[in-house]
């Protein structure tokens, strides 16, 4: 019997199991066991994790646990510069190309109206899921933490907060995304990209005030949705826009 001490650190011991209390959790196992398995046995998915100590030493997540070991689990560093060497996640993934799934509508329209590439996801499996994200080379965004641990996602986040305010800043400190966006560039509704088009192109497709007031437009080639100045700006959320750091 091998016996383990894990002290997990930061809003991790928010994701454990109900079991587990944290920040200190004693474990007893009966064979060699990654610390990968170790950790996302207490509810952590790996995604989460950006440096584990044993013994007070950095390890990756194939690590075997030994006997009688103090294993220290850390979230994701933003503020505390380690070296890249010894981090378990990258910071910037290589794509910003992002794969919401279900009930996280709301966070992936506003990771649209951001600029990113997000695709939204209802009703699939958890192995469509996957091979979408690798097919299309996105992050994966989820609040499944038992989809989060399997073994091929190497970019996921699981959000923290129930708001999808809070979730987008969230996901910009991640991953770095402040000095990225390109705001009102794709669709909300559909992820189109959007292409700039003449008043006369869509006049006949306008109400009155629309006509009157406003002078350029976008449309979306994928869902045909046309969009102007104030046609979402005005309705979006002023924290939202404090985020992207656009006006009103």
């Amino acid at each position: 019997m091998l016996r383990v001490t894990l002290r997990f650190y930061g809003d991790l011991n928010n994701l454990l199991f109900g079991s587990f209390t944290g920040p200190t959790v004693e474990r007893r196992l009966t064979v060699p066991t990654s610390v990968k398995d170790l950790i996302e046995g207490c509810g952590v998915p790996h995604t989460e994790v950006d440096l584990i100590l044993a013994d007070n030493h950095p390890v990756n997540f194939s690590y075997l646990i030994q006997e009688d070991q103090q294993v220290s689990v850390y979230p994701f560093f933003s503020q505390i510069d380690i070296p890249e060497s010894k981090r378990l996640q990258k910071r910037t993934p290589p794509h910003n190309r992002f794969l919401a799934d279900a009930n996280l509508g709301k966070l992936a329209r506003y990771l649209r109206i951001a600029g990113f590439d997000t695709a939204y996801i209802q009703g699939q499996s958890d192995k469509e899921i996957i091979n979408q994200m690798l097919g299309e080379q996105r992050v994966l965004l989820s609040r499944d933490r038992k989809l989060l641990m399997h073994k091929v996602i190497e970019y996921g986040y699981l959000p923290r907060s129930d708001e999808p305010v809070k979730q987008l800043l969230e996901i910009f400190r991640r991953f770095n995304l402040f000095d990225e966006t390109n705001p009102f560039s794709r669709c909300p509704n559909c992820n189109g990209v959007l292409q700039s088009v003449s008043k006369e192109e869509v006049i006949d497709q306008l109400e009155p005030l629309t006509r009157k007031h406003f002078d350029d437009f976008s449309q979306c080639p994928d869902c045909g949705q046309i969009y102007w100045a104030g046609s979402h700006r005005q309705r979006l959320d002023e924290r939202v826009k404090e985020i992207l750091g656009i006006g009103g």
